[in-house]
């Protein structure tokens, strides 16, 4: 999948078909992340910031798992892992899990993809 064909599938998402694991649930409402649950859902729907991102193995062979990279201001990145369908159902049956998120400092970010080199 490209970064287009992504965005074109987040775009197709109502609210009622985004929900997140319990795992995410309790990273994203954590008050020393400093993040919360609509500002991740304002991300994913808006698409505003994307810039980045990257397919994981999922667990299950009918969906996709990515890790999303945010930019949210001049020193911080947000990264959210999802996971979605492969294949498009019809409205209504689609889903997007929010299996985690955090806010990164970009320095940090990129010193850690300069050592994976």
């Amino acid at each position: 999948m490209d970064f287009d064909e992504l965005k074109d599938r987040l775009r197709g998402f109502d609210l009622s078909e985004i929900k997140s694991t319990w795992h995410g649930f309790e990273r994203i409402q954590d008050k020393r992340r400093g993040i919360n649950y609509p500002k991740i859902i304002s991300l994913l729907t808006s698409q505003k910031g994307l810039y980045k991102f990257e397919e994981q193995k999922a667990r299950n062979d009918n969906e996709l798992k990515f890790k999303l990279w945010f930019k949210i201001n001049y020193i911080y990145d947000m990264n959210i892992y999802i996971v979605i369908n492969e294949k498009l159902l019809e409205k209504g049956l689609n889903r997007l899990r929010i299996i985690s998120a955090h806010k990164v400092k970009r320095k940090i970010q990129e010193q850690i993809g300069k050592n994976e080199s």
